[in-house]
């Protein structure tokens, strides 16, 4: 039976993408129900009136829970969320989120590669009062200022202790132009910093030459722009006689699904199977290449734990095709993706509508993709690596030196 095609609206975080998918052979009709969700929610019990009950026990608090400091939008609240948490694994709640029209803002602007804030990721621990610093984000005002496993003790004169992650996001966020100052603890040293925020952009796309014939490809984050940024520098290496590349997918944390596939499609030739999904009514499709003229580069892709989500996607599609080798450790192992809804008062809600598997049908949700080659590298030694100029990092970076050599062969 002919291959048929149709355009596929596709709503990722706020965007909406165009991507052709072709039906397999035999129609959709044999796709059905061959594959089981990752996730059933079902309750393992009768629960008969339940709408009825939920307004009793709603009313039931609000008249008898022992403090008069909540209100009747709060217990909605909670109960989305109690709600979407339901629908997430276990062990990756945040795959279910709601947001105010002012947090999905951050997020929007993140995703477009636009952000307003010092630049920090950090992790709290309430016990302590402390945010430890686990990222300095570049061309951000904290570069060059603060450096990872400093610790913030206070934000504007505030003590941290008992603090909600939501308080502590409001005292770090603000309108660029304005300042905040946080008192930091280093090795021994305690010290006060203030800083402006404003608007930057992360770099997610560095293209480096290597050897005359190698060049290698970083790529930070899945973000709007970057697979036009890439068939752009990979058309210059090809008019530049460069035939083989390193593309370094490590600490890559995803970002927008429907750029990977157009990243992963720049290398695979028309009606190659990008990637297989899992959706509603136990459907699978096929996302497929239309690219008559992909690139043809030798390619060695490096990976590690925290690999994930869109940048498994292209690892493990290169992978299946045997277009690319994967070195270093099992990925991240996020294999589902999500999409995010506007509702009528201007929030956003996030849950997951499909599964992810790879052209030959894996999954990698909860496992990781398997690199061809294990190379270890602890997260230290990698960070300390990604600091130094290129050119000294491939003579230290044993991924790299690993994969150069593969490459050679």
């Amino acid at each position: 039976m002919r291959r048929t095609a149709k355009m596929l609206p596709l709503t990722v975080a706020g965007f909406l993408f165009f991507l052709c998918i072709f039906s397999a052979p035999g129609g959709r009709a044999e796709e059905q129900a061959t594959v089981k969700p990752l996730f059933p929610v079902r309750l393992d019990h009768e629960f008969p009136n339940s709408k009825k009950t939920f307004e009793e026990v709603k009313s039931l608090i609000l008249k008898n829970y022992y403090s008069d400091d909540i209100s009747e939008e709060a217990l909605y609240w909670a109960a989305i969320e109690g709600m979407l948490r339901q629908i997430s694994p276990p062990k990756e709640p945040d795959l279910a989120k709601i947001w105010t029209a002012e947090a999905y803002e951050k997020i929007f602007l993140a995703l477009q590669n636009n952000l307003i804030s010092i630049g920090l990721k950090s992790s709290y621990n309430p016990n302590e009062g402390s945010l430890t610093i686990t990222e300095v984000l570049p061309n951000s005002p904290a570069e060059s200022i603060l450096k990872p496993y400093d610790r913030i003790l206070r934000i504007n004169s505030q003590p941290l202790k008992a603090k909600t992650l939501q308080e502590l996001n409001a005292l770090l966020d603000g309108e660029a132009g304005t300042e905040v100052s946080l008192t930091v603890n280093r090795d021994i040293n305690v010290f006060d910093v203030t800083l402006k925020r404003r608007k930057f952009s992360m770099e997610t796309l560095i293209v480096s030459p290597l050897t005359d014939k190698i060049a290698l490809v970083e790529i930070k984050r899945f973000t709007a722009d970057v697979s036009k940024k890439l068939k752009d520098e990979l058309s210059k290496l090809k008019e530049n006689g460069f035939q083989k590349l390193i593309i370094d997918l490590r600490n890559n944390p995803g970002g927008i699904f429907a750029e990977s596939l157009r990243v992963v499609e720049l290398f695979l030739p028309e009606k190659s199977i990008l990637l297989r999904t899992f959706q509603r009514e136990q459907k699978l499709q096929n996302y497929v290449s239309v690219n008559t003229e992909p690139f043809a580069f030798e390619m060695a892709i490096l990976v590690n734990h925290n690999t994930a989500s869109s940048a498994e996607v292209l690892a493990s599609s290169l992978q299946d095709h045997q277009r690319a080798l994967i070195i270093g450790t099992r990925t991240f192992g996020k294999g589902v993706f999500e999409n995010t809804f506007k509702l009528d008062n201007d929030f956003r809600v996030k849950f997951i509508t499909g599964a992810m598997y790879s052209p030959k049908g894996q999954s990698w949700h909860g496992n990781g993709v398997t690199p061809d080659f294990l190379v270890e590298q602890d997260d230290k030694t990698l960070e300390a690596l990604l600091k130094i100029e290129v050119g000294e990092r491939f003579r230290k970076d044993v991924a790299m030196i690993t994969a150069y050599k593969l490459l050679m062969r």
